[in-house]
């Protein structure tokens, strides 16, 4: 699996962008040039500092709503079924494209993942 800078990440508006991984010095990761509109410039530097906290926190909502438990309660419930399918079916596809993983269909669970074991 291909790997990242751990975030967070913070962009600068020099466009030097910097990761400040927890526990470690901060360590320049990259530099961003574009041109166009200061605030699409800004948002769009804010959207790539974002993404590996964004792919993170997503990673843990999958493995949180891939818990039997879990995934039965929604599974149980029409009102959340069908939206929940499509939702989780469009995380796992990102997930993919952010991560090269290709995680189960919802509600399978991957049962190499141990992190809420035990």
């Amino acid at each position: 699996m291909p790997k990242y800078t751990p975030g967070p990440w913070r962009m600068n508006t020099s466009g030097e962008l910097w990761s400040y991984a927890r526990g470690n010095s901060p360590a320049q990761i990259g530099t961003m040039s574009w041109a166009g509109d200061p605030l699409e410039r800004q948002g769009n530097a804010q959207m790539i500092a974002a993404a590996a906290d964004l792919c993170e926190c997503l990673d843990e909502v999958m493995l949180l709503i891939s818990q039997p438990e879990v995934a039965s309660t929604i599974l149980g419930t029409d009102r959340l079924k069908t939206r929940a399918k499509l939702i989780l079916g469009n995380a796992r596809t990102v997930l993919a494209e952010a991560t090269g993983r290709d995680l189960p269909e919802w509600p399978g669970r991957d049962d190499t993942d141990t992190r809420l074991d035990g």
